[in-house]
């Protein structure tokens, strides 16, 4: 907490901050230190009354990534880590920020100089005013002098309600950042007129497409490179489109105008619509930086298709931070930090796709139980064959679907996961885009963890693995985490492990066994196994047909099920 200087700021004091603000058309709000969002949480359109059309944005930065999730839970956008690394800030009409006592003087006249135009209004230790010794200080007070104004505050951190105290003075500090309009949009007519006439090549004889940016260094820093130079180019857009307008407004209207054979043209060229255009540009760019590293084979290659969804789904709150080498690399260490996971979840999803379409491609089998309590079902993929269905293709098709190889690529994925290798040498994907006439006309085609054989009339391929050892080691993952498996070997008797190697065995037995005790045609305890309110009574079913089989085969459920000296007797009482 101290390492950077958390103090939250006190209700009173920060509705003293939003006070100061002269305008109070809040369009974008940059909070550079949010903490907890103590600062935000006092803006003044809280009161509906207060603000009744389109509520202002507040983007924030925090360098506590700890505290991300409260900021997004509160419904503001989490946009950068470090704010003194912060790049654009162009687009904010107000900056409101309590920034570290250490350093408060580097974070204002960062705000200052990031902004175009704007107010800020910053919580300061009094002495970064009081006792201006380094440059720094120096130049924020002659920037208060001519454009600011600043109060002494006492004990403002030493009130009841602060959640850290402490009897350090503060300084409120306002500064208001004004655009020229005259150079930095309308320009100087004579000096562009000038111009013109000096480059006598006409409005366009000096264009030249922009060279693509290439530097002999990663895919993150290329990206942010041109991302940079995407916003410079387009922060000069969105200007010369403003002066243009401007130039246009004073040649005045149409001849179709005049005569009422239209209407107006004209559009606002001011400080404001440029930095409304240059928050959607700026923000569009963002999208499509983040959008492209999603996309990244730096981010596929680690991902299925399914978590691949899972992580688009989260794009909303991901493209809202700035897109800098910072904030990307922490967004894919955070991507490594996972990788456990995210490989528990990638292998989870290729059992899911298998096991969902046939239940002829899994076999049951007597889960683990810690008392007698308990008693659960454990599903195991098939190590002999199974068939996924849905991949048909038109005979003058030369391939499969884009859909039907990713599902390819998933399996090839979690498969190079549970062999603890990088890729297969042959995978799925290479032998459907390399063989696909000889796998339409029926040959079966062997790869590094299957050979498949593709029917394209019924839009069905059949895997036969080739390592049965993976197999077993995806049903042990999968087991595990679904608690179908107890967590440790030991833990369950060996009558238990032999059931379980000898479940494909007594598949078709099971089977039989259910079928002898089912009511009617409807009646079938697998598809109910799908259905919430029957499916209690199926798993009763399945589980008792199975009981059954392994009595008759020798292996004694009451050996099974139940260890009477478990290793971890601890979770023998979690489980309970």
């Amino acid at each position: 907490m101290d390492a950077w200087q958390f103090y939250p700021t006190p209700k009173a004091l920060a509705e003293r901050a939003w006070a100061l603000f002269k305008n109070r058309t809040f369009t974008r709000v940059l909070e550079p230190s949010a903490g907890d969002g103590a600062l935000a949480d006092a803006r003044p359109w809280n009161d509906d009354r207060y603000y009744r059309g389109t509520r202002p944005i507040i983007d924030c930065c925090e360098i506590d990534v700890t505290k991300h999730a409260t900021l997004r839970g509160k419904g503001y956008n989490v946009v950068g880590l470090d704010f003194l690394q912060f790049g654009n800030a162009s687009i904010y009409s107000n900056v409101i920020l309590n920034p570290p006592f250490s350093n408060g003087a580097a974070h204002v006249l960062k705000a200052y100089d990031a902004i175009w135009d704007g107010e800020i209004v910053a919580i300061l230790n009094a002495d970064s005013v009081r006792n201006p010794f380094s440059r720094e200080r120096q130049r924020l007070v002659d920037l208060i002098e001519q454009f600011g104004s600043y109060e002494i505050i006492e004990g403002a951190f030493a009130v009841p309600d602060a959640d850290r105290k402490t009897d350090v003075d503060v300084a409120l500090v306002y500064l208001k950042k004004t655009a020229n309009v005259t150079s930095d949009i309308v320009g100087d007519l004579i000096g562009d007129l000038r111009e013109d006439a000096e480059r006598g090549a006409g409005l366009a004889g000096d264009y030249a497409p922009e060279q693509a940016v290439a530097l002999p260094n990663s895919f993150i820093e290329n990206s942010v490179i041109t991302l940079n130079a995407a916003v410079s180019a387009m922060r000069d857009s969105v200007r010369s489109e403003a002066r243009a307008r401007h130039y246009a407004a004073m040649l005045g209207d149409t001849m179709a105008v005049h005569c009422g054979a239209q209407g107006s043209s004209r559009a606002d060229f001011t400080t404001d619509w440029v930095k409304s255009e240059l928050g959607q540009r700026y923000d569009e760019l963002k999208d499509r930086a983040w959008a492209n590293l999603l996309r990244s084979s730096d981010v596929t290659s680690r991902l299925s298709s399914a978590a691949q969804k899972r992580l688009e789904s989260e794009f909303d709150q991901i493209k809202k931070l700035e897109y800098t080498v910072m904030n990307v690399r922490g967004f894919l260490c955070g991507l490594m930090d996972s990788q456990s996971q995210i490989q528990e979840d990638m292998i989870c999803d290729v059992f899911d796709l298998i096991g969902k379409y046939h239940w002829d491609n899994v076999t049951l089998a007597m889960g683990w139980k810690s008392n007698s309590k308990h008693r659960t079902l454990a599903m195991k993929v098939k190590a002999t064959r199974f068939i996924l269905p849905g991949h048909g293709t038109e005979s003058w098709q030369t391939s499969l679907s884009w859909d039907s190889e990713r599902l390819l690529s998933d399996f090839d994925k979690a498969f190079s996961i549970l062999e603890g290798v990088p890729q297969p040498e042959i995978s799925l994907v290479s032998i459907f885009r390399n063989h696909f006439k000889a796998l339409c006309d029926g040959k079966r085609i062997y790869g590094s963890h299957f050979s498949v054989r593709y029917w394209p009339g019924a839009g069905t391929i059949h895997f036969f693995p080739t390592r049965p050892d993976l197999i077993d080691r995806l049903n042990r993952v999968v087991g595990r985490k679904r608690a179908w498996l107890p967590p440790v070997d030991t833990m369950a008797t060996d009558a238990f492990w032999s059931a379980y190697d000898k479940s494909e065995k007594f598949d078709k037995e099971v089977v039989k066994e259910i079928s002898k005790h089912k009511r009617s045609w409807w009646d079938n305890p697998f598809d109910n196994l799908r259905n919430e309110e029957r499916r209690e009574a199926a798993e009763n079913q399945i589980l008792d047909a199975i009981g059954t089989v392994l009595e008759r085969n020798g292996i004694r459920v009451d050996n099974l099920l139940a260890d009477a000296t478990p290793a971890h007797p601890q979770l023998e009482l979690l489980a309970a």
